[in-house]
C-alpha cells in the first residue's frame, strides 16, 4: 500500500514522538503558544456590570437671578398626576424645618393632600363659586404683603383662579415688587405637551412672575426611557423655549421610589428618614428609608440654582 503523503504545512506539524528522529530545526516545538505574539502592551480596562447599571450623574443645575434676602409669593402649578404635589410638599417641609415663616395655602379643590400632610395649611371654604375663591385668594395675598410673610399657594390643575386675578390686575406682580416680594411660579410637568395648558394660559394673559421654574418631573418617565429622551418634545416647545428666553430655569425633579409607601403611612418625608411609624404599624424598612434619604439629598442639589427663590 503506497505511503499517503502529509500534507500539513512544516509549521503546523506536530513533532512525531515516535519516530525516533530528533524534531527538525526548521520545526520549533513552541509554535502552538498561541499567546506568544499576544501578550505584550497595556491590560484591558474592564467595566463591571454594577458600574454600568449606575446613573450618570445629571448636568449642573442652571443658576436664576439671586432672590436673596426677598420675601416670596409662591404659586406652585401643574395638571393632575404631575407630582405638583409631592414637590410643594418637599418645599413646606424645607422652608418650616429651616424655622421661616410661611403662609401656606391650598386651592386644590380636587386634591387636598398638601393640607392632609402639613398643619396649618389654609383652604377656601368649600364652594364652586369662583368669585368666592377668587376673593379669599385676594385677602390671603393681601395678608402675605401686610405682614411681610412669605406664601406657598398650591394651586389645582384647573383652577382660574390665579389667571383671574392676573386679569383684574395686570400689575400684580409689580405691586408686590413695590413692597420688596418677589413673585414665583414653580410649573410641574411631565413628558405630555399637554402639561404644558397652564404655562401657555398665563403666558397668553401676559403674567410675567419675577422669576418662573419648569419643574420636569422624571417619576412620570416610562420605564425604559431615559429623562432626556422623555423631555425632548417639552424643553423644545415653543411655551418652554419663550419662558426660558424670559428667565424660566428648567430643573429636574428626581423619581422618589419609595413614594407609595409614605404615602401609605401619611408621612411627612423627613419623619420617614427618622423611622416614625405615621398611620401604619411599622416605620419604613431600612432600603426604603435610605431611598427618601437620598431623594431628598437629590432634590436639594436639583434645587440648588433656584435656591434663593424659596423662602
Amino acid at each position: 500500500m503506497p505511503e499517503q503523503k502529509d500534507n500539513t504545512p512544516e509549521l503546523l506539524r506536530f513533532p512525531n514522538p515516535t519516530s525516533g528522529r530528533p524534531p527538525s530545526p526548521a520545526t520549533p516545538t513552541s509554535i502552538f503558544n498561541f499567546g506568544q505574539d499576544e501578550d505584550t502592551g497595556p491590560e484591558m480596562e474592564l467595566v463591571s456590570a454594577a458600574g454600568q447599571a449606575m446613573a450618570l450623574p445629571g448636568p449642573a443645575p442652571l443658576t436664576g437671578m439671586d432672590l436673596s434676602g426677598r420675601h416670596k409669593i409662591i404659586f406652585w402649578v401643574g395638571r393632575g398626576k404631575t407630582g405638583k404635589t409631592t414637590g410643594i410638599r418637599w418645599l413646606a417641609e424645607k422652608t418650616l424645618l429651616n424655622g421661616t415663616p410661611l403662609l401656606m395655602a391650598d386651592l386644590d379643590t380636587t386634591n387636598d393632600t398638601f393640607s392632609r400632610y402639613i398643619d396649618k395649611v389654609a383652604r377656601p371654604p368649600e364652594t364652586i363659586d369662583p368669585a368666592m375663591s377668587l376673593k379669599w385668594l385676594d385677602r390671603l395675598l393681601q395678608h402675605s404683603l401686610t405682614q411681610k410673610i412669605s406664601a406657598l399657594i398650591d394651586l389645582g390643575g384647573g383652577d382660574t383662579t390665579l389667571r383671574r386675578l392676573a386679569v383684574e390686575l395686570p400689575d400684580l406682580v409689580a405691586l408686590f415688587e413695590a413692597q420688596g416680594f418677589a413673585v414665583v411660579l414653580f410649573h410641574t410637568v411631565g413628558p405630555q405637551e399637554e402639561d404644558l395648558s397652564p404655562l401657555a394660559t398665563l403666558q397668553g394673559l401676559a403674567f410675567k412672575p419675577t422669576a418662573s421654574a419648569i419643574i420636569l418631573n422624571e417619576a412620570m418617565v416610562d420605564v425604559g426611557e431615559t429623562r432626556d429622551m422623555a423631555f425632548a418634545r417639552i424643553l423644545r416647545h415653543s411655551a418652554v423655549r419663550r419662558a426660558i428666553n424670559e428667565g424660566a430655569v428648567p430643573v429636574f425633579m428626581p423619581r422618589l421610589v419609595a413614594a407609595q409607601p409614605v404615602e401609605i403611612r401619611r408621612l411627612k418625608f423627613n419623619d420617614a428618614v427618622a423611622g416614625k411609624n405615621g398611620r401604619a404599624d411599622t416605620p419604613l424598612g431600612p432600603f426604603d428609608r435610605a431611598r427618601v434619604r437620598l431623594w431628598l439629598e437629590a432634590m436639594d442639589a436639583n434645587f440648588a440654582g433656584v435656591s434663593s427663590w424659596l423662602p
